[in-house]
């Protein structure tokens, strides 16, 4: 496996594998020179040399030329301390040829052979002969950068609303990757002065405890839910994630009061307990109402058993029991055969008269109507049926045998 060493150009910037080259004693902090596609530049040693995966390096590893002498901290301070008159002269340049550009900052490469600009604009600007100009002003190679809002702040710094150093400008080696519902997760008032930093984005730090404010409130009721409390039953109002606790207005008093999950869970467990023994002694109200339905149900079925039990005892003919029974359990075609020519008569009043287009014929004028009472009922067919000893029994008219249906036992 080949040993590298880690080497940063800026405090906060990316880290990347370099060929030690045989220098030794390489520690962290130390400033080396080192050979880029730019020419060689000033850097520091992130870490010092070890031992990497091949797959960890990607393209061709450039050598540590040397390390940094006080001759060259003073030359790149030289370099550097014309950078107002740079930027002036420039900007001079950029009203001349009219472009919207904003100028940021001007910095020399280390050798000074190559002089950098760094500028912001709302679009994408052609300064191809801003560059000739510029490069016949300073005669050196020119080299135009245009940078967004979150770049101008790490190369120019700053102190952020927290009071310290930017993140961007001391260590934050990548920019965060944040959304205005980070914010929202971690209960911020959504007030662009309060959660932008000084290069107008949201805030990168919003992005450092966003995953433990969501992993506590996973656990925590909602804000809105009814939960049972200690002191009663109570709605959230609040949940405090550094103190994992939960704010609850009582429905007793509309007091406030703070609460752990494990003591919700413990009152809403014995709270169901409670409910579930009672439940089973019938002392809730859930369980009064069945037991009251099923009283009622018992009583109208006893009361309509006992109508069916004295209609029944009061009739003492059997066929009239089984055409009886028959229609109590809803069934139309009773067995006719059973009844003689009264009682059949008796049955067919209370059938509709049939239509006189259909060809039957209507029902006979002698044809009486049943009785209202069970009383009534059995004396008329007694009489129905009792017949003077020795008279032949009279010819029943021939009516259409029906199929008989057996009931269902």
């Amino acid at each position: 496996m080949p040993v590298v060493v880690g080497i940063r150009f800026k405090d906060s910037g990316k880290t990347y594998y370099f060929d030690p080259n045989g220098i030794e004693a390489l520690a962290q902090g130390d400033h080396v020179i080192v050979e880029t596609v730019r020419g060689p530049e000033l850097a520091k040693v992130a870490y010092p040399p070890r031992l990497v995966d091949p797959e960890e390096i990607v393209g061709e590893l450039k050598p540590v030329l040397r390390r940094a002498e006080p001759t060259d901290f003073e030359r790149l301070r030289q370099l550097n301390s014309r950078q107002d008159e740079l930027l002036a002269r420039c900007a001079e340049k950029i009203q001349e040829h009219g472009l919207p550009m904003r100028l940021v900052k001007a910095e020399y490469s280390f050798d000074g052979s190559r002089l950098t600009f760094y500028f912001t604009a709302e679009k994408r600007v052609d300064f191809r002969a801003l560059v000739r100009d510029l490069a016949r002003t300073f005669r050196t190679r020119i080299e135009l950068r245009q940078i967004g809002p979150r770049d101008e702040a790490k190369l120019l710094g700053g102190i952020g609303p927290c009071g310290r150093l930017l993140c961007c400008a001391t260590f934050l080696p990548d920019y965060a990757r944040v959304s205005i519902k980070m914010a929202k997760d971690q209960d911020l008032p959504l007030n662009p002065t309060k959660i932008s930093g000084v290069c107008g984005r949201l805030l990168c730090c919003l992005s450092y405890e966003h995953e433990h404010y969501v992993n506590v409130k996973s656990r925590m009721p909602r804000k809105g839910t009814w939960v049972q409390t200690p002191d009663g039953p109570g709605e959230v109002v609040g949940v405090n994630v550094l103190r994992e606790t939960v704010i609850v207005a009582l429905a007793s008093t509309g007091l406030q009061e703070e609460f752990l999950p494990a003591q919700i869970q413990e009152a809403t467990r014995h709270v169901g307990e409670v409910a579930r023994s009672r439940n089973a002694e019938g002392v809730t109200p859930a369980a009064r109402m069945r037991a009251e339905r099923q009283e009622r149900r018992t009583e109208q079925g006893q009361g309509r058993q006992g109508e069916k039990r004295l209609l029944r005892d009061s009739i003492n003919n059997p066929d009239v029991l089984e055409a009886l029974a028959w229609l109590e359990e809803g069934m139309e075609d009773v067995p006719l055969e059973l009844l003689d020519e009264e009682a059949l008569d008796l049955l067919s009043d209370d059938k509709p008269a049939p239509d006189s287009a259909s060809g039957r014929s209507a029902p006979s004028p002698q044809a009486q109507r049943p009785p209202d009472s069970s009383d009534d009922l059995a004396a008329f067919l007694g009489k129905a049926t009792s017949q003077p000893p020795g008279s032949p029994a009279p010819a029943a008219p021939q009516r259409p045998r029906r199929r008989r249906r057996h009931r269902n036992t």
